[in-house]
């Protein structure tokens, strides 16, 4: 264990210490002048800057979806994105990403002989807009989905940060830039020490995170002319996304970020305690107790980030005609043991339900009543089922996982018995770039999840490793 993780582990460890019971505590909203002094920059979004909703407009006619051939001669880089979630029960999620996520870039320079990674890290912070919450601290737009929140974000560089400025390799100009550079030519300890140097993004960060949202604001709002993260992207470098979260994906429709497609109903309002239209009162269940897509779901449709039948929408459009150039991982909310078929490849049926019949991409159709469940797990009941309540515990469903080796608990809190709530929207989407037929009408085969809940396993990071690495190296 290097230096900076031993201070990296004493620190979460003190943090984990006086942790909420959960993610989110729903108490009553603080006025405004509690966030004084916390402003943002105006964000362009479709030609519109972020004070005002984008027109709807007619989408532009789509090509059909190819598998471009191997990449060009020399097109050895890769462009990874490592969105964190860093609420407050995350100090065990953040100490496994710190422990071993230095693997992946490691294996791409030795295992696939890739040139270079422009490596960013964003939080899942992106407020609560319009409604003042406990912990999140910038309310209109959290951490903007700009890179390397330490330095650069409206919400993380204002909390008290593991300092790493002792390190031998946090220099100014990796500590303080959007982004770091690691090229295989660098000294080997130099690529396992300096992502550390921007990931440990802390606790109490927004504890009604906004996953997918984050990787949309960071790789297309904030990529744009004039955003904070232009020079991140490449065209020629392999697009790698890795998400690291316990909680299911919270991105509300705020429709100043509308990306034009379809009509924009906003839900902001999910976030005002008062608001009645919601599935309940908690904050929190209201992301976990709605029909997916119906009148109480108040996220954006997942189409907007991968849409097997618009190629030029979303993190798709990124790279025209070459779908496989993306890759997406997601160490989340599913059980120890994701479900695999008999070829080893996961089981997207088993564990978020089957899809309706000719329609394997409609998220919303799924019959969530035959997703994973284990009501016999050593540690207690497990459940990817939507809604499915947990009967010793009235503010939350059932965990996707509790951590490994736990041991059974009535307690809620998770700093007694750490767990995952289920990620079913992340899933879906890895589930998109491993199955759906986006290269060439066949699957992609680049979608993975793996368990938060297991901290002292590296495959999931070796596993993602080797995904990037063979399609870098077509």
């Amino acid at each position: 264990m290097t230096p900076i993780r031993r201070r990296l582990s004493s620190s979460l460890a003190l943090v984990a210490s006086a942790l909420f019971a959960g993610c989110y505590v729903n108490v009553v909203p603080l006025a405004s002048g509690d966030d004084a002094g916390v402003t943002d920059a105006p964000v362009t979004v479709d030609g519109n800057t972020g004070d005002a909703p984008s027109p709807d407009a007619a989408p532009s006619p789509d090509a059909p979806v190819v598998d471009g051939g191997p990449s060009p001669a020399g097109a050895g880089s890769v462009d990874l994105l490592v969105v964190i979630d860093n609420s407050n029960s995350m100090a065990h999620g953040q100490e496994y990403l710190n422990n071993y996520f230095s693997n992946v870039v490691s294996s791409l320079f030795s295992r696939y002989g890739v040139r270079d990674v422009h490596l960013g890290v964003v939080s899942t912070d992106l407020g609560t807009p319009g409604t003042a919450i406990p912990s999140c601290a910038n309310t209109d737009g959290g951490d903007l989905g700009v890179l390397n929140p330490r330095a650069r974000g409206m919400a993380t560089r204002t909390r008290p940060l593991v300092d790493v400025s002792g390190g031998l390799f946090c220099t100014p100009d990796i500590t303080d830039a959007p982004f770091m550079t690691l090229r295989n030519t660098d000294d080997a300890m130099l690529v396992v020490n300096a992502p550390l140097c921007q990931a440990p993004l802390g606790l109490g960060g927004c504890g009604l995170e906004q996953q997918l949202e984050a990787v949309y604001r960071a790789l297309i709002t904030q990529s744009q002319s004039g955003g904070r993260n232009v020079g991140f992207l490449r065209p020629d470098a392999t697009l790698a996304v890795l998400v690291l979260t316990d909680e299911e994906d919270g991105s509300v429709r705020d429709c100043r970020y509308h990306d034009g497609v379809g009509a924009c109903a906003d839900a902001a309002d999910v976030y005002e305690p008062a608001a009645t239209r919601w599935a309940s009162a908690d904050l929190n269940l209201r992301f976990y107790l709605g029909a997916a897509g119906g009148p109480q779901d108040p996220t954006w449709p997942l189409e907007r980030y991968v849409d097997p039948a618009r190629p030029t929408r979303g993190l798709l459009g990124l790279k025209p005609g070459h779908p496989e150039r993306i890759v997406f991982g997601a160490i989340t909310g599913v059980p120890l043991a994701v479900p695999q078929r008999a070829d080893g490849r996961t089981d997207w049926d088993a564990l978020l339900g089957t899809a309706s019949s000719g329609r394997p991409d409609d998220f919303n159709a799924r019959d969530g009543a035959r997703a994973y469940t284990n009501s016999s797990d050593r540690s207690g009941p497990t459940s990817m089922r939507p809604s499915d309540p947990d009967p010793m515990c009235a503010t939350r469903t059932l965990p996707a996982c509790r951590l490994r080796g736990s041991a059974p608990t009535l307690s809620c809190g998770v700093s007694d018995q750490p767990y995952a709530w289920r990620a079913r929207r992340i899933a879906e989407v890895a589930r998109r770039f491993d199955e759906s037929a986006l290269c060439g009408g066949a699957p992609c085969r680049n979608g993975m999840v793996a368990s938060i809940c297991e901290t002292g396993d590296a495959t999931p990071f070796s596993a993602f490793a080797d995904m990037i690495g063979r399609r870098v190296t077509r």
